[in-house]
């Protein structure tokens, strides 16, 4: 079941930036200007752009205990042209569970790569792979040990972004994990987050 997954994440990845290949050249083609399309005059840091959010989340853990989760996660995408850009994201959670004696601690983590297509000055559309661990921070941590181990995400989905052409903005994104197969999870998740010059 696994190697059909990664299949298909392969062809769902390699059709979303085919397809995002293809309007660009569309539209570059309407614009009638090489000269303008391949303008390097600003250089590698003109096509940078920043992005990332923050988590602060409380919430139960069962059993009559809470959590708290504190998050950052930041992205750096290249504009490969107008339409498309590629880069890493990295995501760090810390999570504590209260309960009564030690508190549990631990630190998940997640690094890979996404490619994110602009279908509008608003609408973008994202493909991210993504590792994700988790390490436990204290010694109640192996008491009260958490049913997660590294594992694999393939998310694809949707946002819109406030800037409008303009240099800060804000984001919202639902993305759907494809390789989620934890029967008790929601694989679709909700990123809120900053970009810079997207």
């Amino acid at each position: 079941m696994k190697k059909i997954t990664r299949i298909f994440t392969l062809l769902l990845l390699f059709t979303f930036v085919f397809g995002v290949m293809t309007a660009d050249a569309q539209r570059t083609r309407k614009r009638g200007s090489t000269e303008e399309y391949f303008d390097e005059s600003g250089g590698f840091a003109h096509r940078l752009w920043y992005g990332g959010g923050f988590n602060l989340n409380f919430g139960s853990a069962g059993g009559g205990s809470s959590l708290m989760i504190l998050g950052l996660s930041p992205m750096i995408g290249y504009k490969i042209n107008d339409v498309l850009s590629i880069g890493p994201r990295v995501s760090l959670d810390y999570y504590e569970i209260f309960i009564d004696g030690s508190n549990p601690r631990y630190m998940f983590w997640g690094i890979g790569p996404f490619a994110r297509g602009k279908f509008s000055e608003t609408i973008f559309a994202q493909v991210e792979y993504q590792i994700q661990g988790v390490s436990g921070l204290n010694d109640a941590s192996d008491i009260f040990p958490l049913a997660v181990d590294n594992r694999e995400n393939f998310f694809l989905g949707v946002g819109y972004q406030s800037s409008g052409g303009g240099l800060l903005g804000y984001e919202i994104m639902a993305l759907y994990n494809f390789l989620d197969d934890n029967e008790l999870n929601i694989p679709i998740s909700f990123r809120f987050g900053l970009n810079w010059n997207f």
